[in-house]
C-alpha cells in the first residue's frame, strides 16, 4: 500500500510507527507541517511544508498545502497522528479512507483551550472513515465530541518486549551519568508544564531526608528552557545538585531501555495523560511506579499492584510514594511481576501493530 501520515517526523513515535510499515514494504509518505529536526527513517519520504508568515491563516493554509501535495500522492491511506492539529489539516485533503488517531492532549485538553479548536476536532471526527484512541477515557471523549462509535477502536500501539524488557542495569551508563551505586528514581517524561517536573524537583530534598543515598535522573529531551532553568534552581536551592543528573536526547531505542534499566523507581505525574509509552516501557523494564491518579492510567495499573498512584500536584505524596517504593523491596518485587505478566499479555506491539495492519487493509477494500 501507498500510506501516508499527516504526523510530526520528530517523534520517537511516529518514527517507530512508520520504521515498521515501511519494513513491512509499504510506500511511505509523512507529510510534516513543523520543522524536520532529523533525517527520515529508511524507505520513508518526508514532504516538509511552508507555514504561513500569518499566524491567523495558519491551519488554512496548512491545510491548503496539505490537500494538494496528498492530491498529487494518491496514497491508498491518509493517517493523521493527533486531531489537533494534524486531523484538522488531513481532514482537509477530502481524500478517503482517512483514519484519525488521538493521542491524548488533542482530546482530553485541546476542546478546552479555545472554541474554535473544539469546533475543528468535531469537525475532523466527522470527516474521518475511522478513529482509534490509545485509550478507553480517549475514546470516551471522541464519542461527545461526535465520533461515530460505530467507527471507534481504543487500540494502544504496544511495547516493543524484544527492546524494553528487564536485564542487568550497565554499568557503562551508570557510570557515564556520574551515579554511584545507590537507589537510582527516574522522572521519566518531557519538561513541559503539563507533566509537571517541578513537582518532581520539589520532591526530592523529601525523599533524601529518608533515604539519603538517593540518586535522581531527570529527562530533559523535548525541554522547554525557561522550565528546564525553574526545575534547576529548585534542585540548587535545596543544596542538592550532587544527587541530581539530567539527560537529554538519546541515540535510540536501547538507549532509552538502558536508561529505564538503571531505575529502582520511575515517576511520570502529569496533569492529564493517554496511555504514555515511557510509562509502559518502563514497566516493561522492571522499574516501580509513580503515576499521577487519572483515569486513563487506571485503565492499566491498579494501586498497589502494578504502581502507586498519587493525586495530580501533590509533592509530599510523590514524596512518600517514592520513599515507600525505595524502603520495600518486597513491594517492588510485586510490582515487578505484576507489572511484567500486564505487558506480556496486553502490551506487546507485534500484536497491535499488526491489528493496525488489517485496520488498514480492511479500510482500503472499503474504497476500493
Amino acid at each position: 500500500m501507498r500510506l501516508c501520515y499527516v504526523a510530526n517526523p520528530n517523534s520517537i513515535h511516529i518514527q517507530r510507527w512508520v520504521r515498521y510499515f515501511a519494513a513491512r514494504g509499504h510506500e511511505i509518505h509523512v507529510i510534516s507541517t513543523r520543522p524536520v529536526q532529523s533525517s527520515a527513517p529508511p524507505g520513508v519520504t518526508l514532504h516538509q511544508l511552508s507555514s504561513p508568515s500569518l499566524p491567523m491563516l495558519q491551519n488554512l493554509a496548512l491545510g491548503c498545502q496539505v490537500r494538494k501535495l496528498v492530491r498529487a500522492l494518491r496514497p491508498d491511506l491518509l493517517h493523521a497522528h493527533q486531531i489537533t492539529p494534524d486531523g484538522w489539516q488531513a481532514a482537509m485533503a477530502g481524500l478517503h479512507p482517512l483514519l484519525l488517531t488521538a493521542w491524548g492532549s488533542d482530546l482530553l485538553l485541546a476542546p478546552h483551550r479555545a472554541w474554535r479548536y473544539r469546533l475543528f476536532i468535531r469537525w475532523a471526527l466527522a470527516q474521518a472513515d475511522y478513529v482509534t484512541c490509545v485509550s478507553q477515557s480517549l475514546a470516551q471523549a471522541a464519542r461527545e465530541l461526535g465520533a461515530d462509535p460505530s467507527r471507534l477502536e481504543v487500540a494502544p500501539w504496544g511495547v516493543d518486549t524484544e527492546l524494553f524488557c528487564p536485564g542487568p542495569s550497565s554499568d557503562v551508563l551508570r557510570a557515564e551519568l556520574g551515579l554511584g551505586q545507590g537507589p537510582v528514581v527516574l522522572s521519566i517524561r518531557a519538561l513541559r508544564p503539563l507533566y509537571n517536573p517541578l513537582d518532581f524537583a520539589q520532591a526530592i530534598p523529601r525523599v533524601l531526608e529518608q533515604a539519603p543515598n538517593t540518586q535522581f535522573v531527570i529527562r530533559s529531551h523535548l525541554y522547554d528552557p525557561e522550565l528546564l532553568g525553574r526545575v534547576q534552581a529548585v534542585v540548587k536551592q535545596h543544596g542538592k545538585e550532587s544527587a541530581v543528573r539530567f539527560v537529554g536526547d538519546l541515540a535510540d531505542d536501547r538507549a532509552i531501555a538502558d536508561l529505564y534499566r538503571l531505575a529502582d523507581v520511575a515517576v511520570s505525574v502529569p496533569s492529564s495523560d493517554g496511555t504514555p509509552q515511557s510509562v509502559l516501557e518502563a514497566l516493561a523494564c522492571g522499574a516501580g511506579l509513580v503515576l499521577s491518579d487519572v483515569p486513563s492510567l487506571h485503565e492499566w495499573v491498579r494501586d498497589g499492584q502494578e504502581g502507586l498512584f498519587v493525586p495530580v500536584g501533590d509533592v509530599e505524596a510523590i514524596g512518600s510514594a517514592i520513599v515507600r517504593l525505595l524502603k520495600d523491596s518486597a513491594l517492588r518485587s510485586q510490582l515487578r511481576t505484576n507489572g511484567l505478566e500486564l505487558i506480556r499479555q496486553r502490551a506487546d506491539s507485534r500484536v497491535w501493530m499488526a491489528r493496525a495492519e488489517v485496520t488498514y487493509e480492511q479500510m482500503r477494500a472499503r474504497y476500493a
